[in-house]
């Protein structure tokens, strides 16, 4: 059983929906990390726009091959004056000639706890997507899903391209009750996962 961080527990979501979809068969992203949690009052905010770390690869892609084996990924990553969710620039090419955006919407959109967004709705911010949550309720505007900007996926023969979303503190959190259940049960992946969701309030309501 491995448990990753919230950038790498994002990252795995959409890769894994990726290859099940349309045969992503690599990937390479930047990552911009939130200076701090809200609550760290000794962190922040900086002045600038941090390296974190310098070396390329980070290791988010490590950590993600932890999880999906012998899959071609390298991440990079800075950190930005802000407290509220991470932003993925997140680049992939699949196996075949190419790939459409309808291809990859409905890989992306048929897959438990991704939720796509229309900027033109409204979502165009970091501040919008925790928003979202305080209205639709959610207990301290815990935002579980990975967020993917719709109108951000773009194609280009066998690339595809998009912005995803990563709230820190709450995207871990079904993943986590997944593992306790499944050292403590014998339910399935996909039993345990609708129990998950239901108990959380995924998918999110809009």
């Amino acid at each position: 059983m491995r448990v990753v961080s919230c950038n790498t527990t994002g990252l795995c979501r959409v890769i894994n929906a990726l290859i099940r979809g349309v045969g992503l068969s690599s990937a390479r992203v930047v990552i911009a990390r939130r200076a701090a949690d809200p609550e760290e009052v000794s962190k922040g905010p900086i002045n600038a726009i941090v390296l974190d770390p310098v070396e390329v690869p980070s290791h988010h892609a490590e950590d993600v091959k932890t999880v999906i084996k012998g899959l071609d990924v390298v991440t990079m990553a800075i950190k930005v004056p802000n407290t509220q969710v991470h932003i993925h620039s997140f680049i992939g090419r699949v196996r075949g000639e190419s790939v459409t955006k309808d291809q990859v919407m409905e890989a992306l959109a048929s897959s438990r706890r991704i939720l796509l967004l229309e900027s033109k709705l409204g979502f165009k911010s970091t501040a919008n997507l925790i928003e979202l949550a305080r209205e639709a309720g959610r207990p301290r505007g815990d935002l579980y899903e990975v967020v993917v900007w719709r109108d951000s996926i773009s194609v280009s023969g066998n690339e595809l391209m998009f912005f995803m979303g990563v709230h820190q503190e709450a995207i871990v959190v079904p993943e986590n009750v997944d593992a306790v259940r499944a050292v403590v049960t014998d339910l399935s992946q996909k039993e345990s996962a609708s129990m998950t969701d239901a108990s959380l309030g995924i998918p999110l309501k809009l």
